[in-house]
């Protein structure tokens, strides 16, 4: 489903300046005696000239909800894997693509949804996995006649890792004036810094000059400007304890985001504000330890 608006002002009336069309913004702002008022008490005493202009001016914003959105993806999945041997398994998966979508209209006149690189795209994906159970204890490599005592500390245990790394979301910036080329708006990685995420410089960002009445042609998001990279590794060791033949315990000590790696939330893009281009938050948790205890019967 994409939401429209039906009772928009017809756009032969909005400006298609590059530039803040002061004119236009203040004759279709300019207030007249509301022709509605007295036949309902919702209806004020002024209206707007881009109200009256609207198909129907008497009932203000129309919006539906249509069936006509859509979203495509392309990718090539890759994957290497060790199977199980010798205690030992390895596993590791790449996933090249590409995410677009249709389901926002860039001006509620356009006949169609704006095709735009899709908000949950992310180039490129890695994860990388791997289980040892160390070859120590009965039934192992090595100290297969192992004491009851000394299995029961050093046999049984199993290290186990998790490693993700995923590109950055497209960013979204709405109807602004970009002063340069979109290909100078990203920063190379050894002068981006949460202070300044990217070319800042290159919009227009005096309030006072913000398009306002106009068609946009302004993209929706962009592919090559985007937010942080996700990077997170998880370890965990695990531990069987025979109590009997019949039960055991198992011991668990998980780390999530060992590495207690920052991972940044989107920097802020509303280009008239003050932190505008600059990274408030974390988009992930810090790193935590975990401890389980098991019985299994």
């Amino acid at each position: 489903p994409v939401s429209r608006e039906l009772n928009s002002t017809d756009p032969k009336y909005l400006s298609t300046s590059p530039e803040r069309d002061q004119k236009t913004i203040d004759s279709l702002s300019q207030r007249f005696a509301n022709p509605f008022a007295g036949i309902n008490k919702i209806y004020a005493s002024t209206i707007t000239r881009a109200d009256l202009l609207r198909p129907y001016p008497e009932f203000g914003s129309i919006r539906e909800a249509d069936a006509n959105g859509s979203s495509w993806y392309h990718g090539m999945q890759s994957r290497v894997e060790r199977r199980m041997a010798r205690g030992y398994t390895f596993q590791a998966a790449y996933t090249w693509s590409k995410s677009m979508d249709a389901t926002q209209y860039l001006n509620d006149s356009d006949p169609s949804p704006a095709r735009a690189i899709g908000q949950f795209d992310r180039t490129h994906i890695a994860v990388v996995s791997a289980i040892w159970e160390l070859p120590f204890g009965r039934g192992r490599a090595y100290g297969s006649k192992m004491s009851r005592p000394l299995n029961f500390i050093a046999g049984g245990w199993q290290l186990n890792s998790i490693y993700h790394w995923q590109s950055g979301t497209p960013l979204s910036f709405g109807n602004v004036i970009l002063r340069g080329s979109l290909k100078d708006v990203p920063l190379s990685g050894d002068i981006r810094s949460v202070d300044r995420w990217f070319n800042v410089d290159l919009f227009e960002r005096a309030t006072a000059r913000q398009l306002q009445s106009n068609i946009r042609t302004f993209p929706l998001r962009f592919g090559n400007i985007r937010g942080d990279a996700q990077t997170k590794l998880d370890l965990s060791a695990i531990k069987m304890f025979d109590v009997t033949e019949r039960i055991r315990l198992q011991f668990r000590a998980e780390a999530f985001n060992a590495l207690n790696h920052v991972n940044f939330n989107a920097p802020n893009t509303t280009v008239t504000g003050s932190a505008f281009g600059t990274v408030t938050g974390q988009g992930s948790l810090s790193r935590q330890f975990q401890g389980v205890m098991k019985i299994i019967f």
